[in-house]
C-alpha cells in the first residue's frame, strides 16, 4: 500500500515538474535578430523593442542586434525608433526576426490636428506648424505659451513679465489690428482666450494655424491665428501605465541694471543741483562707498518645483488618462509667489461599434501673492546713500531726496493675496452611421472664479511714505463660458477620388461679473479678519458690474484629393456676434486652398534625393470682433447727480456717455499664402517655406467727435487698414544612428504698415508719459502700428555759439541736447518730431538642437529677434534726485566732454521724447538647455520600471543684447503702445534637476 502511494506521488511530482517546465519554457520564448535601415542596410542602435501590451522589452546594441525573452511564441513585438515608422511584428513561433525600419516621411501616417478634426500631414493644404509635447514639457514654467518661443516660424512669443505664474503674449504673423491681436486657443475642442490653467506635462501636441485656409473654419475667432492644443489620452488595449514627472529648481534675476553706487550718486547729485541753481546736497561725496544696492534688497534666489503623476490605458471598450499636478513658484522679487494644483480626466467610452462618448475635463485651484506695485521702479530710483534700516532698527527715510520711498518698507507692509478656481472641459457623443457619416455633438464649459484681497496697514516711514488708517479692498470676478458644437462629417474614397466634408453649427456665450468693496479702520491686521464686515461704515465703497457677449456660427469645409496628388480645400464660416447691431450682425468668411504633391508625379520618380515635394497656395478672408462688448449699443451711466433750484435739492442724474454706431461691422482680414514643403535625402533634410500677405480692412477704430456732444468715449467706425507680409522658414536636418542629432532653424520676417486710418483720424497717439511728454508712439499711414515718435538728437551743444548758430527751441544752454530741424524752418518746434523706429521686429528666429548617444541626450533652444526698438521710459521719468544709470557718468560737464549724454538735469528740454531714450531691442539668447540620461533597459527592468530618465536644465542662461534694461523682451501695453519699458518684472534665470519615470 505504501509502495503504491509512493509511486503515485512520484508520478504526480514528475507530472508537475513537466508542466512547470513547459510553463517556464512558454514564458521564456527567446527571440533574436538585427534591425537595419531599409534604405541603406546600416544597423540601427538603440531601437526600442517591446512586447505589445507589456512593459517588457529591450533595445538594440551598437550593431543593431537584440535578444529578447518573450512570454509566448504568439506574442507581438513593437519596434520603435525616432525618425522611423513604428512596426508591429507577430512572433509566430520564430526565434530569429530581422527587421528593416523605414524612415518616417512627410507622407507617412502622421496626423495633424486641424479645426474640428485631424488630417494626414500629406493632405494638409494650409500653413500649419506642429510642436510635440516632449518639446513643450522641457521648459520649467507654469505657462504653456512660454515653451513656444523659438519653436514655430511666424510666431513671436514675448513674456508678459518674470512674475510667478505669468504667461506670454503671442503674435502670429505680425499685428493686424488696432484692437486685441491675441490668437484663439483651442484645447481639446474648447475655444478659449486664456490657457493659464494648462499644465506642461498634459500637452500631447500643439498645432499653430497661420494662414486663412487653416484658420477660416474658426471664422472671426481665427483672425489672429489659432493655437490648437491636444492633451494626453489613453489608448485601446493597453495595460495601465503610470508616469511621474518632477523637477525642482532655483531662480535668480537674469540681469541687473548698471546703476551708480553711493559715491557716484552723491557726486552726480551735487552736479545736478548746481546745474539747476540749487545748493549741493552732500558736503563730501567721497565719504560714501558702494552704499545700498536696492536691487539686491528686493531680489532673491527662489525655488520653483513641479510634480505630476498620471495613469493611462484602455480596453476595447474604454480608454482613460488621469493626471494630477502641483506647481509652486516663488518669485525672484520677495512677497511674490504662485501655486497651482490641477486634476485632468480624459476618458473615451466605446458603447458600441457606432456610438462613442467621452470627456476632457480639467479642474484647478490657484493661489498667489503679489509684490508691491512699482517695486522694481522704486528700486531703480531709490537713493543708494540710504540704508534700508536706521541704527535703531526702524525703516529709513529713503525719499528725502529721491522720489522713491523705502523699497524694504514697501515689501514689509504689502499684503496682496489672490486665489481662484477654474473648470475647463467638454463632454461629447459621436454617432457613426451609413459607413461614411459621423455626427458629433460637444458641450464645453469654462467656469472661473477669482478673488483678490489687499490689506493696507497703518504705518509711517516718512511724510511721503505713510498710511494713516488701515484699509481692506476685496474684489471678486466670476466668469462663465459655454460652447455647444454640432458637426456632421462625410468621408469617402471613390477610386482615385477622396472626399471629406464637414458641416456644423455652434453657439457660444461668455459672461463676466465683478463684485467688490472697500472698508477702512479694520478691527486688526490678522488675515482672519480680512472681511468687509470687520471694517467701519465710514468711507466704505462698493461696486458691482457685468458684461456678456454671444455668438452663433455655421461652418462648412470640404477636402478633395485626386490620385492623392492634387488637393483642394474649400471653407466657409458665418459668424453672428452680439457685439454688432442688427444691421451687420453676421460676417461671412470663405477660404480656398490648392495643393500639388509634385514628388508623387511620374517624372519625379528617378530623382532619388527628393523624397517629398508639395506646393500649396491659399486665399481666404477672416474676421475679427475683439472689441468692447457693446460698441453697437449706447450706454447710459447713472450716479451723475447734481443740485438744482433755489432749494439746492440733490437730484439723481443719468445721461448717455458712450455713443454707439449700429452700422459697425466685422473687421476683415484677407490673407494669401504660398508654401513649399520639401523632404530631401531620405527626409533627413526637411524644409517648409511660406510667403504670406495679410491685409486687414475695416479695422474698428474710435473717431474723434466734438467735445460739446458730452460723450465720455468716441464711437467706433470701420475705417483703418493694415498690411503684414513676409516669409516663414522652417528647416531641419536630422540623423538617427548610434549618435543621433537634429538641427532646426525657424525664422520669420515681418513688414507691418498702416495703409489708412478713419475719417477725421490722421493719427493715433499712444504711450503717454510724464515730464512734458504727451505721447511716445504715433500710428499713421505709411508707417508701422505704434511707431515711436519724437525728436532726433544731433548731438550736444558745446557752447553758446553753437546754440546761436543752429536751430533751437530757445531754452537751451551749453550741455543741452541739440535736436534735428526736420522740416527745415530754422527753429525746433513740435513739428520737428518724426518717426524713430518700430517696436515690431523685422526678423524673429529660433535655433533648436538635439543630440543623443547611448542614453545621453542634449537639447538646446535658442531664440532671438532683430530690428525692433525699445523706449526706455524708466530712464526718461525723473521726479526728484533719483539714482542714475551708469551711462550718466559719461554726461557733458564741460566743453568737449560728451556729444551723446547731456548735462545733468531733471525733466525739461533733455527729457522730451527723443531717440536719446530709444534703444536697440535686438537680442539672441539661450532660451533653454537640457542634458538628460536614460538608464539602460537592463537596469530599469531590475527596478521594475519601464524607463527612467534624469536630467538637469537651464533656462535663460544668457542673453546677448545692447539694451540696457532688465530684458529686451518688453510686454505689450497695447498694440499702439508697445515696446515701452516702464520697469518690468525681470525675467529669471532658472537651474533645475528633474526625473521622468514610466512604470
Amino acid at each position: 500500500m505504501t509502495h503504491k502511494v509512493t509511486t503515485k506521488l512520484f508520478a504526480l511530482l514528475l507530472l508537475l515538474i513537466c508542466a512547470g517546465w513547459n510553463t517556464a519554457h512558454a514564458q521564456n520564448f527567446e527571440v533574436r535578430g538585427t534591425v537595419t535601415d531599409q534604405s541603406d542596410g546600416s544597423p540601427l542602435p538603440g531601437v526600442n523593442i517591446l512586447i505589445k501590451g507589456t512593459s517588457r522589452g529591450t533595445s538594440t546594441n551598437t550593431d543593431g542586434q537584440y535578444n529578447l525573452q518573450a512570454r509566448s511564441a504568439q506574442d507581438t513585438l513593437v519596434y520603435s525608433y525616432i525618425g522611423y515608422q513604428t512596426q508591429e511584428v507577430p512572433i509566430n513561433g520564430r526565434h530569429t526576426i530581422d527587421i528593416k525600419l523605414q524612415t518616417q516621411t512627410l507622407s507617412g501616417q502622421e496626423l495633424v490636428v486641424v479645426g474640428y478634426g485631424t488630417q494626414s500631414r500629406r493632405d494638409v493644404t494650409g500653413s500649419i506648424s506642429s510642436v510635440n509635447g516632449e518639446d513643450i514639457s522641457q521648459i520649467p514654467s507654469p505657462s504653456v505659451t512660454d515653451a513656444l518661443q523659438g519653436q514655430v516660424a511666424g510666431v513671436q512669443v514675448t513674456p508678459n513679465s518674470g512674475k510667478p505664474g505669468a504667461g506670454s503674449s503671442i503674435r502670429i504673423r505680425g499685428v493686424g489690428t488696432l484692437n486685441n491681436s491675441s490668437p484663439l486657443y483651442v484645447v481639446d475642442g474648447m475655444l478659449l482666450d486664456d490657457i493659464s490653467f494648462l499644465n506642461m506635462d498634459e500637452v500631447k501636441s500643439v498645432q499653430v494655424l497661420k494662414d486663412a485656409s487653416a484658420t477660416a473654419i474658426y471664422g472671426s475667432r481665427g483672425a489672429n491665428g489659432v493655437v490648437i492644443i491636444t492633451t494626453n489620452e489613453g489608448r485601446k488595449n493597453e495595460p495601465t501605465q503610470f508616469s511621474m514627472n518632477a523637477y525642482y529648481g532655483w531662480q535668480q534675476v537674469a540681469n541687473k541694471i548698471d546703476l551708480t553706487n553711493a559715491h557716484q550718486y552723491a557726486m552726480l547729485a551735487n552736479e545736478l543741483a548746481q546745474n539747476e541753481g540749487q545748493q549741493p546736497l552732500f558736503d563730501n561725496p567721497d565719504q560714501f562707498g558702494a552704499g545700498t544696492d536696492w536691487q539686491d534688497v528686493i531680489f532673491r534666489t527662489s525655488p520653483i518645483q513641479s510634480y505630476e503623476l498620471s495613469a493611462s490605458g484602455g480596453t476595447d471598450k474604454v480608454t482613460y488618462h488621469i493626471s494630477g499636478n502641483y506647481i509652486g513658484q516663488d518669485g525672484i522679487i520677495r512677497k511674490s509667489n504662485y501655486q497651482r494644483a490641477s486634476l485632468r480626466v480624459n476618458n473615451t467610452y466605446y458603447l458600441s461599434d457606432v456610438v462613442t462618448v467621452g470627456h476632457n475635463i480639467s479642474v484647478n485651484y490657484r493661489t498667489s501673492n503679489d509684490e508691491p506695485g512699482g517695486i522694481v521702479d522704486a528700486a531703480y530710483h531709490a537713493d543708494p546713500t540710504v540704508s534700508p534700516y536706521t541704527n535703531s532698527g526702524d525703516f529709513s527715510n529713503a525719499s528725502a531726496r529721491a522720489s522713491a520711498g523705502n523699497p524694504e518698507a514697501s515689501l514689509y507692509y504689502t499684503r496682496n493675496d489672490n486665489s481662484g478656481g477654474r473648470l475647463v472641459g467638454n463632454i461629447y457623443a459621436q454617432f457613426d452611421f451609413l459607413k461614411h457619416f459621423s455626427l458629433k455633438s460637444s458641450f464645453g464649459a469654462d467656469v472661473d472664479r477669482s478673488e483678490n484681497k489687499v490689506f493696507n496697514p497703518e504705518y509711517y516711514v516718512s511724510a511721503t511714505q505713510q498710511n494713516d488708517q488701515n484699509s481692506l479692498n476685496v474684489n471678486t470676478t466670476s466668469s462663465s463660458n459655454w460652447l455647444w458644437e454640432n458637426t456632421l462629417k462625410y468621408n469617402n474614397d471613390i477610386g482615385d477620388h477622396s472626399i471629406k466634408v464637414l458641416t456644423g453649427i455652434t453657439a457660444q456665450e461668455y459672461r463676466q461679473e465683478g463684485l467688490g468693496g472697500r472698508r477702512v479702520n479694520m478691527l486688526g491686521s490678522d488675515q482672519a479678519l480680512w472681511y468687509l464686515d470687520a471694517g467701519g461704515s465710514d468711507g466704505q465703497s462698493n461696486y458691482n458690474n457685468a458684461f456678456s457677449w454671444s455668438m452663433l456660427s455655421y461652418l462648412f469645409r470640404t477636402n478633395y484629393s485626386y490620385k492623392d496628388r492634387y488637393l483642394l480645400t474649400a471653407t466657409m464660416r458665418a459668424d453672428g456676434s452680439s457685439r454688432f447691431g442688427s444691421n451687420n450682425r453676421f460676417g461671412y468668411f470663405p477660404s480656398f486652398a490648392l495643393g500639388w504633391r509634385i514628388s508623387d508625379e511620374p517624372f519625379m520618380r528617378n530623382i532619388d534625393f527628393i523624397n517629398e515635394m508639395k506646393l500649396r497656395a491659399s486665399w481666404g478672408k477672416i474676421g475679427n470682433d475683439k472689441i468692447s462688448p457693446y460698441p453697437g449699443r449706447p450706454l447710459v451711466t447713472s450716479g451723475l447727480n447734481a443740485v438744482f433750484g433755489t432749494g439746492e435739492q440733490l437730484y439723481n442724474g443719468a445721461t448717455l456717455v458712450d455713443l454707439a454706431n449700429p452700422d459697425i461691422q466685422w473687421e476683415e482680414t484677407e490673407q494669401t499664402d504660398v508654401g513649399l514643403e520639401l523632404g530631401l535625402f531620405r527626409n533627413r533634410l526637411s524644409a517648409d517655406i511660406d510667403y504670406y500677405n495679410r491685409k486687414t480692412d475695416k479695422i474698428l477704430v474710435q473717431v474723434p467727435i466734438p467735445d460739446y456732444i458730452g460723450a465720455r468715449s468716441e464711437p467706433y467706425v470701420n475705417a483703418a487698414s493694415v498690411v503684414n507680409r513676409g516669409f516663414d522658414f522652417n528647416v531641419k536636418w536630422s540623423e538617427t544612428r548610434e549618435f543621433s542629432y537634429s538641427i532646426g532653424l525657424v525664422a520669420s520676417t515681418v513688414h507691418n504698415e498702416v495703409k489708412s486710418l478713419g475719417r477725421g483720424k490722421e493719427e493715433i497717439l499712444g504711450g503717454g508719459l510724464v515730464n512734458e511728454i504727451a505721447y511716445t508712439t504715433r500710428t499713421v499711414p505709411g508707417q508701422p502700428i505704434g511707431g515711436f515718435y519724437g525728436y532726433k538728437v544731433v548731438g550736444v551743444f558745446q557752447n553758446q555759439q553753437q546754440i546761436d548758430n543752429n536751430p533751437n527751441r530757445g531754452v537751451e544752454v551749453p550741455g543741452d541736447l541739440q535736436y534735428k530741424d526736420v522740416n527745415g524752418d530754422g527753429v525746433i518746434t513740435p513739428d520737428d518730431r518724426t518717426y524713430l523706429g518700430s517696436p515690431i521686429p523685422d526678423l524673429i528666429y529660433g535655433l533648436n538642437l538635439s543630440f543623443g548617444y547611448k542614453g545621453i541626450d542634449l537639447k538646446a533652444n535658442f531664440s532671438g529677434q532683430r530690428g525692433n526698438k525699445i523706449f526706455n521710459a524708466k530712464k526718461n521719468v525723473r521726479f526728484g534726485m533719483d539714482n542714475f544709470e551708469t551711462s550718466y557718468l559719461n554726461r557733458w560737464h564741460g566743453e568737449g566732454t560728451s556729444n551723446t549724454e547731456p548735462r545733468l538735469t531733471n525733466a525739461g528740454h533733455n527729457y522730451l521724447a527723443s531717440d536719446r531714450f530709444i534703444e536697440d531691442g535686438s537680442y539672441f539668447k539661450l532660451r533653454n538647455m537640457q542634458i538628460g540620461y536614460t538608464l539602460p533597459h537592463e537596469l530599469t527592468r531590475q527596478l521594475n520600471v519601464r524607463s527612467l530618465r534624469l536630467y538637469v536644465n537651464g533656462t535663460n542662461l544668457f542673453t546677448i543684447t545692447d539694451y540696457s534694461g532688465y530684458t529686451p523682451e518688453i510686454p505689450s501695453q497695447s498694440v499702439i503702445a508697445n515696446g515701452i519699458d516702464n520697469g518690468v518684472y525681470p525675467l529669471a534665470r532658472t537651474y533645475s534637476i528633474g526625473v521622468n519615470v514610466d512604470f
